[in-house]
């Protein structure tokens, strides 16, 4: 059945009736079926409908149930190896922590990551002795071969976007996931700019550890994300947080062990093997979790190879249209090798473009500017909320502002 596309943008976003917005690469609007979520979060928390304390906190910790289920559906993911984290980089930081390097060990990235994706790892070469090799091309398109150039014995992870966030590349799972498994190179992936629009099917590539915060293309802005490592990595990660709601829960339950007196605050302390256990494993992001249960469960409803086919329409729409007024497209147009980031430069001059930015923004017109290692230009999300007008906007104005400026667009691909 076809799925309407305006009416889910209507019932759940009205506030894209105010705006031409095409910024969810940065942060998104949260559909109104998380705010409504979240005001009923907010109502049980101020109240108690069960027998006591204790099982008032233990049904608060179940209400993140959903967001578990749901992120498993979308990634057609095993229960274990699921977890809920505040960010991507937290679960960068679980990666980075719980991979252990060795003095000579090295890491491959590439040159247009975010400045998270390689931080923490730049951080623990103040205390060993690691290297980053760092992954460059002419084009700005990655391979396994580029990355196979850079390995050797000492190799112990390579991690990547699997969206590039300045130029819009699509990394090939499949391909890379496989160079990294017949190598024994750990494969942690940043997939924030592509979760919740394009299908990531885990049983169909491999990787260790994938992680995405649900405030871009998920569309849930409350400091909640998801963390997947696959079952057969969780043996060989050190734990970095332990948490008692990541041990083994007791036979009668928290609830009756918070009861027995015998219970000791010390103890050897046994934890399941399974991603959460790589959680905090306190008190957590309620509200957080809520809302990204909401918006998995959405974009589940809909259908994640629905939500691909309507983003690739939508940004080769934005494309050619771009081009119709001279704009150089920097996102590589290869088949399955982009999202829903485009990526556009129009004058060499950066001024200019900050200018034209910043009247765009004046008239609630949203998009940003985006650059790493010199690679990225005017970034225009196109999610799937949006439609052919937002871009149709977009682009009328473009031609105003090229217009005032009073010079053709000048800016040349250097590829």
């Amino acid at each position: 059945m076809p799925v309407n596309f305006e009416e889910i943008r209507k019932r759940e976003w009205p506030v894209l009736e105010t705006m031409t917005f095409l910024d969810a690469a940065c942060v998104s609007f949260a559909p109104q079926r998380s705010v409504l979520a979240l005001k009923e979060l907010a109502d049980f928390s101020a109240r108690q409908d069960e027998a006591n304390s204790s099982a008032h906190h233990i049904a608060m910790d179940s209400k993140r149930h959903k967001a578990y289920d749901e992120a498993c559906k979308l990634l057609n993911a095993d229960p274990e190896e699921i977890a809920l984290v505040e960010s991507t980089s937290h679960g960068l930081n679980i990666a980075a922590n719980g991979i252990e390097l060795q003095n000579g060990d090295n890491i491959i990235t590439t040159n247009l990551e975010f400045i998270q994706v390689a931080l923490p790892w730049c951080v623990m070469r103040k205390e060993k002795n690691i290297e980053i090799r760092v992954a460059t091309t002419k084009d700005t398109r990655f391979t396994a071969d580029d990355f196979a150039k850079l390995c050797d014995e000492r190799t112990k992870i390579i991690v990547i976007s699997t969206v590039e966030w300045c130029n819009g590349w699509r990394m090939d799972l499949k391909e890379i996931g496989d160079f990294c498994k017949s190598k024994g190179i750990f494969l942690v992936v940043d997939a924030v700019q592509e979760l919740g629009i394009n299908k990531l099917d885990t049983k169909t590539f491999h990787v260790d550890i994938l992680t995405a915060g649900g405030h871009k293309w998920l569309n849930s802005p409350f400091g909640t994300g998801v963390l997947y490592i696959n079952k057969e990595t969780l043996p060989k990660l050190k734990s970095v947080y332990h948490g008692y709601l990541n041990t083994k829960e007791p036979p009668e339950g928290w609830g009756g062990y918070w009861e027995n007196p015998a219970a000791a605050s010390v103890n050897d302390w046994e934890f399941d093997m399974t991603a959460r256990k790589f959680e905090i494993g306190g008190t957590s992001n309620y509200p957080g979790a809520v809302a990204l249960g909401e918006t998995l469960e959405l974009v589940n409803e809909i259908g994640i190879e629905n939500i691909q086919s309507r983003v690739e329409e939508l940004s080769a729409y934005c494309m050619e249209q771009l081009e119709s007024i001279g704009a150089t497209i920097i996102t590589h147009k290869d088949p399955g090798r982009r999202a829903g980031i485009v990526i556009a430069r129009i004058y060499e001059d950066l001024n200019t473009e900050r200018a034209i930015l910043r009247n765009l923004h004046a008239q609630n017109i949203f998009i940003a500017h985006r650059f790493t290692d010199y690679v990225g230009g005017y970034r225009i999300s196109c999610q799937y909320f949006n439609n052919h007008k937002d871009i149709d906007t977009l682009v009328a104005a473009l031609k105003e502002e090229i217009k005032k400026v009073g010079r053709a667009p000048d800016y040349k691909r250097p590829w």
